[in-house]
């Protein structure tokens, strides 16, 4: 499976954490994405990703706190946040495929993409389907 943090992303990281230039948002979002990591690059931002569609489709909310993110130890000198697990499902009508997730700063295109990461398999949501799906950013020392 795989992952990237894309450059806006890390961007938009490094202000808030050393210059804060940017501003933690009180929730991030998770959605679901037709591309996968390789066809998005490490350049996508959020108007590269060709986002989901159908009927209830939404971004799903996680907070900015340490509830829906948790973070721990991922090995020697590594770090990990893992955000909640939030629930799509298809309501009303059939989705488009999904062949990743994605994290953002807005539940719409105002704000920044950063990371994503292919799912298991593609996944085709039809009326009443769900996919749950949590998110794993990791930074290595």
């Amino acid at each position: 499976m795989a992952y990237d943090m894309v450059q806006e992303g890390l961007q938009w990281l490094l202000e808030v954490a050393f210059s804060e230039e940017q501003a933690v948002p009180a929730n991030f979002y998770l959605g679901l994405s037709q591309s996968d990591v390789a066809t998005l690059t490490e350049t996508a931002t959020l108007a590269s990703i060709n986002e989901v569609t159908g009927t209830g489709y939404a971004r799903q909310t996680v907070a900015s706190d340490n509830v829906d993110f948790t973070s721990a130890v991922a090995g020697t000198n590594d770090r990990k946040q893992t955000t909640k697990t939030v629930t799509f499902t298809a309501s009303a009508s059939d989705w488009d495929d999904a062949e990743s997730a994605f994290l953002a700063t807005s539940s719409d295109g105002s704000g920044k993409l950063v990371a994503i990461v292919d799912l298991s398999e593609t996944r085709s949501l039809v009326n009443g389907d769900s996919l749950e799906v949590s998110m794993v950013i990791q930074i290595n020392g």
